[in-house]
């Protein structure tokens, strides 16, 4: 994927990056442009997510190249930028 190191065009890394959030998931994540010309994915993060599924967040979050994760009054939810 477009994680550190790869040749993949930042862009189409973050797409592939929240398609495969949305599986692991069962949410709709975003992708919007970030500074310097890196790509941002934010997905949320469903109640009640059994260990499999954070461990696949967890997984594929490690291929970006900058993760985190927020809690906010709505909800939490994880971002990972790319490139």
């Amino acid at each position: 994927m477009g994680g550190p190191g790869s040749a993949e065009p930042p862009r189409a890394a973050a797409f592939e990056l929240a398609v495969r959030l949305a599986g692991v998931t069962g949410t709709r994540p975003r992708v919007v442009p970030a500074p310097g010309g890196s790509y941002r994915v934010e997905a949320p993060l469903p109640d009640g997510m059994g260990g499999e599924a954070q461990r696949g967040v967890l997984d594929l979050l490690g291929e970006a190249d900058r993760f985190g994760h927020h809690a906010r009054a709505h909800g939490q939810a994880v971002w990972a930028e790319l490139g």
